[in-house]
């Protein structure tokens, strides 16, 4: 394991917190959870972390989810407009939206659960996802370059990242419970720490 469950969990829910306060919904969020985690997991673990988006698959608990588009050849891409992103850090993928998959996944019951796992577990191909817990990654690397070029323009994107790695802090030290932030007209709201509660690991 590359960083604790306690401090995976925090990731997590620091950056869940940002975005319920931002009106955005986190069970569609990836792009959120993996730039602002690789962003916490560089300054804080010293890590070098990649956010990586394109065709994602997972086996969790029977449930086969995947996050990609049907082409008319029948293959599947990641290109398209659903896509996933992920974390890769020193031969491990983190996926820190992973606990917000009971609100993603409507169409079974799945619960908030830690993913962190090797590179080395993924499984050779999307057909190869057997047992709870497999995985098959397929980044995009020009169109996620696309999407983050775009997406990252937006000035307000550094300055949540910001906030999300200084709200952090490594478990055991204590996190603030609510966050205090000044919105563009001056008012301030207290933001609290929120997000589901885990049930161990994939």
């Amino acid at each position: 394991m590359l960083i604790k469950q306690s401090d995976y969990h925090r990731i997590y829910k620091v950056i869940h917190s940002l975005l319920v306060a931002q009106k955005a919904d986190p069970a569609t969020a990836s792009m959120y959870f993996a730039s602002f985690g690789a962003f916490i997991l560089k300054h804080h673990f010293k890590l070098q972390a990649v956010p990586k988006g394109g065709l994602a698959a997972y086996n969790l608990g029977g449930t086969i989810v995947l996050f990609a588009d049907h082409r008319d050849d029948g293959y599947v891409t990641g290109a398209g407009e659903t896509f996933h992103c992920w974390v890769e850090a020193e031969g491990f993928v983190l996926d820190f939206m992973a606990p917000a998959f009971p609100q993603a996944v409507k169409t079974a019951e799945v619960p908030a659960r830690m993913f962190q796992k090797p590179v080395s577990a993924m499984a050779a191909s999307i057909n190869d996802l057997g047992q709870s817990g497999d995985f098959f990654l397929h980044a995009e690397p020009e169109a996620m370059a696309r999407r983050f070029a775009d997406w990252r323009g937006q000035g307000l994107i550094g300055d949540l990242a910001s906030i999300a790695s200084q709200w952090f802090r490594k478990a055991p030290k204590q996190m603030q419970p609510a966050l205090s932030l000044r919105d563009p007209a001056g008012a301030e709201r207290a933001i609290p720490l929120s997000g589901n509660a885990l049930s161990g690991s994939w």
